[in-house]
């Protein structure tokens, strides 16, 4: 999946989300981790990776400036709707809340990476979409193996380990609207692959052209793009999909004891001190 891959590198931003007290520890060295994904894929000369390191400060240095207030006004916003059983509109108008939010940050990063696609030989071209190519089918063949099953399975439980991270503990009825999710997730698993795959084409296209002066409007774009999950050719499949999402998210919120929705209210505070403590820094 593309989440998996190239998608991974601009929404990293997803860290600052999920890793509660280490929140400021894992924003301060964002970039560091930004560099170290990336010479994954390419190997940069001296010169590129230099250049790239000065355009991811200065990239963070706008997203703390500008994104960050954001981000803790959303989650302020989101503690106070929580206080009562939340609604499809609201599901829905977080998801659009939040993705906005990450194509955002996906724009400002996006500046730094095009610059430095755009210094990249032909050679460096060559092995960036062959890593790519590589670890696509590498995820692929990897899925390949297993059996529907298993594959609900494994997903599932990942969907159930995540979510216990922010409510402690899962009830039996919780998991199993888990799992539903989990069973809407794998029927889109075409549908992903092949976002994926027509991500990787423009991103292939937008290369042969990057001395363009377009170059960088188009690949902020294609990230923002991503982010959302947009195309022409799959949006009444992705709208079906998130809005079987909304109202299974509605109703495992219904079943939030109060004991969950402190543990909940708890994790938000922690992570919305620590987005306040990065914006003053």
């Amino acid at each position: 999946m593309i989440k998996r891959h190239l998608k991974r590198v601009l929404l990293c931003m997803a860290v600052v989300l999920v890793v509660g007290c280490a929140t400021r520890l894992a924003y301060n060295n964002l970039d560091v981790w930004l560099s170290y994904r990336f010479s994954s894929y390419v190997s940069l000369d001296s010169s590129q990776d230099s250049a790239f390191d000065r355009g991811l400060d200065r990239a963070l240095a706008i997203h703390r400036r500008q994104e960050l207030p954001k981000i803790h006004r959303t989650i302020d916003d989101l503690q106070a709707d929580l206080l009562t059983p939340m609604t499809f509109s609201q599901m829905q108008e977080y998801y659009t809340v939040f993705t906005r939010l990450g194509q955002d940050s996906a724009a400002i990063l996006a500046d730094p990476l095009a610059d430095l696609l755009v210094s990249l030989n032909e050679a460096q071209v060559a092995q960036l979409e062959g890593h790519l190519r590589q670890r696509f089918a590498e995820y692929d063949q990897k899925r390949a193996k297993l059996s529907q099953p298993e594959k609900l399975a494994k997903r599932a439980e990942r969907l159930q380990d995540f979510t216990q991270d922010w409510l402690g503990s899962l009830t039996s009825r919780q998991e199993e609207l888990l799992t539903e999710l989990a069973g809407y997730q794998l029927e889109m698993s075409p549908v992903f692959r092949s976002l994926r795959n027509g991500y990787f084409e423009r991103l292939k296209q937008l290369m042969e052209n990057r001395t363009s002066p377009a170059f960088k409007a188009q690949f902020t774009q294609l990230m923002r793009d991503m982010v959302a999950l947009n195309s022409p050719k799959y949006q009444a499949e992705i709208r079906f999909y998130l809005n079987r999402r909304f109202e299974l998210m509605r109703r495992l919120n219904h079943t939030m004891s109060p004991q969950q929705k402190a543990f909940l209210n708890r994790k938000l505070v922690n992570l919305r001190k620590d987005v306040a403590l990065l914006i003053n820094q």
